[in-house]
């Protein structure tokens, strides 16, 4: 049986990076961090399958929570789902943005699918993504059981992302291959990555030095042996 990933060799994960889970190959399409002002914080990357299937791997540092401080997701964003107020039984989807961004008391609770996710927290702060730095508002609805997230997020360009989520564990992800780009998510670290790529380098360059050398060596020969007649 594979062996799973650690938290450490899952955070050295970087655009271009491959990973499998439940058996699927993904490639790691884009890294982005998100922060707000009471310490909350989360890193997250988007796989992208072979089939053209996506999600987002999240870590997430709660200080609310210091029990469990650090908690990871698997997220997959659903376009144009219906999401009703159980007490009116009204779709809410086309109006919430508005509402959160206007800063309006979250609903108690709201029902996606066949689930009623109950509200718990709300965040609101700054997204890194490629140097570009935008602003959100985020609102937390977990099922009663605790294994099922439903996370609403407000952007400053008013978009608004509806996200279905499950609790995953690093270890329930194997068999990382690194890019180019990434700090090798072995666990090696960027000090020994680049001197592994220096000594790498190097070797390229005493080869071809020894290329050059005999290669003069062998004109200089056939110039006597020319010169000699011979």
């Amino acid at each position: 049986m594979t062996a799973g990933l650690s938290e450490t060799q899952l955070r050295h994960l970087r655009e271009g990076s491959q990973l499998k889970y439940h058996g699927v190959q993904w490639v790691i399409q884009d890294y982005s961090t998100y922060t707000d002002d009471n310490g909350y914080e989360t890193e997250e990357w988007q796989l992208k399958s072979s089939s053209g299937k996506e999600y987002y791997l999240l870590r997430e540092v709660d200080p609310q929570n210091p029990e469990t401080l650090v908690h990871w997701y698997l997220a997959e964003e659903l376009r144009y789902p219906t999401l009703l107020d159980p007490q009116t039984s009204r779709d809410r989807l086309t109006m919430v943005g508005d509402e959160m961004r206007s800063h309006a008391t979250p609903y108690p609770e709201l029902q996606l699918f066949n689930r009623v996710y109950a509200f718990e927290s709300q965040t609101e702060g700054d997204y890194e993504s490629d140097g570009t730095t935008r602003h959100r508002i985020t609102w937390d609805y977990w099922d009663s059981a605790h294994l099922w997230n439903l996370a609403l997020e407000a952007w400053s360009d008013g978009t608004l992302a509806v996200y279905s989520t499950r609790v995953v564990q690093p270890a329930d992800f194997t068999e990382i291959q690194s890019s180019n780009r990434a700090s090798l998510a072995s666990g090696q670290s960027s000090s020994d990555y680049v001197a592994t790529m220096q000594a790498f380098y190097n070797q390229k360059r005493d080869s071809r030095s020894r290329e050059l050398a005999i290669a003069w060596i062998v004109t200089i020969i056939g110039f006597f042996l020319m010169i000699s007649g011979i």
